[in-house]
């Protein structure tokens, strides 16, 4: 038995013996069999001779690969890649075709790595190196009167209907209280100090006041006229605390096809000489009032003209100057963004709508923005009430702008601000826009305004966009 023993032991030390030795000599693997690793890529032919290397910078967590700006000069229709990759690995499509149109900065395409029947992708970005426009809507700076912190005058939904603001000072007109302004450079502190404005000799109509405007640094409020009998009155206030002027004193029932009850609404079109048109359209939507001011404060009574509206748009309606062109943008509830001549006559009607009222073209750094505020008319309405921005920079005119935003891919705002509250129906709504410039009279910061009754009022500016690589 000992024999036995002793015998199955030295038998078990030689087996030992050869597995270790088995384990010694095993190769050992440290990358799988067929594995799409990508170590890393290059750009061989950039730049106007071809002959410019360009790294790339790869991000496997979002499988991503980002290359520096490439000289406009570059042939973007083939580019060649070569890449370090795992043992056996390739690229599929060494050579891929990035071209752009002139308008275009930035293309993406997919890049497959394969090996054997293995492969991955990565979504590949190449930019042009161009000179860069526009504002910067990543970096806004944001003074809110909305929602929690919204203005007091907007907590009676019903009489803070209409609101301006021209960079200096943000005009607030409430039935319920007195007309005031607040200076921009008060509020960035977080300062509110009403500026009165003098209300001598502002009375008739069926509100003495309801609508309003600043342009150029003067003022102007609008009274409501709920009837034919009732005046519709346009007052001016050459500054904040000069007395009022009355520039219009309308008798609507002497004007042949107007409405029955207008100063609901009011688009202020003046130009920086005081000379431009202001529309006031009816309640039922069945016209607009064009009203003809020059120098501004002289109104011809006799060239007001009567002009078609439609349903569609609500009492919630306006029509504002695209530049100094004869060209106007009109939007109502129910009416998209539409392209329109002086008399209101249809030229184009956008894609852009769910309740985007206030239209204003905004030209800032050789780039052209859509203004607009979403209305959330009525207790039913589903639209997000908020200040909205949208790129119209492709086109030479804006109705190539507009046929081409429709006609592209993308019809997302490039910003949104959420102003808060909810449907009513009195949802007035107003944008206005100033551009700052710096010393030597280049745009250097956008600043855009939106107000809505029952919401409040927000100012966002924008600084340049900068180039970053």
């Amino acid at each position: 038995m000992y024999k036995l023993i002793k015998s199955l032991g030295f038998m078990a030390v030689l087996l030992g013996i050869s597995l270790v030795s088995c384990e010694e000599d095993y190769p050992k693997s440290h990358i799988a069999p067929y594995d799409t690793e990508l170590l890393a890529i290059k750009i061989v032919n950039a730049g106007a001779d071809g002959k410019t290397v360009v790294e790339g910078t790869i991000d496997e967590a979002n499988k991503t690969i980002n290359f520096p700006r490439l000289d406009v000069e570059t042939n973007f229709s083939a580019l060649s890649f070569e890449a370090e990759l795992s043992e056996g690995a390739e690229l599929q499509t060494p050579v891929m075709d990035f071209s752009m149109d002139e308008e275009t900065s930035d293309k993406t395409l997919i890049l497959r790595i394969v090996n054997n029947k293995r492969y991955k992708e990565y979504f590949v970005k190449v930019r042009k190196r161009v000179p860069v426009y526009g504002a910067d809507f990543e970096k806004p700076t944001v003074y809110n009167f909305s929602g929690d912190n919204i203005y007091s005058d907007y907590a009676d939904a019903a009489s803070t209907r209409c609101a301006s603001y021209d960079g200096e000072h943000v005009l607030v007109v409430s039935r319920a209280t007195q007309p005031h302004l607040l200076k921009v450079s008060d509020l960035k502190k977080g300062e509110i100090n009403p500026i009165l404005l003098d209300l001598t000799g502002v009375s008739g109509g069926t509100f003495s006041y309801n609508m309003g405007a600043l342009s150029n640094g003067h003022v102007y409020l609008s009274s409501l006229s709920g009837a034919k009998a009732s005046p519709l009155k346009i007052y001016h206030w050459e500054t904040p605390d000069s007395q009022p002027e009355t520039i219009a004193n309308i008798n609507v029932g002497s004007i042949s096809g107007a409405g029955n009850r207008h100063g609901d609404n009011a688009s202020y079109n003046i130009d920086e000489n005081g000379n431009g048109f202001i529309f006031f359209g009816d309640n039922a939507a069945t016209d607009f009032l064009r009203i003809p001011v020059s120098g501004y404060k002289t109104v011809d009574a006799t060239a007001i003209k009567v002009l078609p509206s439609k349903s569609d748009a609500t009492m919630v309606t306006n029509v504002y100057r695209v530049g100094n062109t004869d060209q106007y943008l009109w939007s109502g509830v129910r009416i998209p963004v539409t392209l329109v001549n002086e008399s209101v006559g249809e030229i184009y009607a956008s894609s852009v709508k769910g309740e985007a009222v206030a239209p204003r073209i905004i030209n800032f750094n050789e780039e052209r923005y859509l203004l607009v505020c979403t209305a959330g008319q009525g207790s039913a309405s589903t639209a997000t009430i908020a200040l909205e921005i949208y790129d119209l920079s492709k086109g030479a005119t804006i109705e190539e702008a507009l046929r081409k935003f429709d006609e592209g891919d993308n019809h997302n705002p490039l910003y949104q601000f959420k102003l808060g509250g909810s449907g009513n129906g009195n949802a007035l709504a107003q944008t206005d826009y100033y551009i700052e410039k710096d010393e030597n009279g280049k745009d250097a910061k956008l600043c855009v305004f939106a107000s809505r009754t029952g919401s409040g009022f927000v100012i966002c500016e924008f600084p340049i966009k900068q180039e970053e690589e």
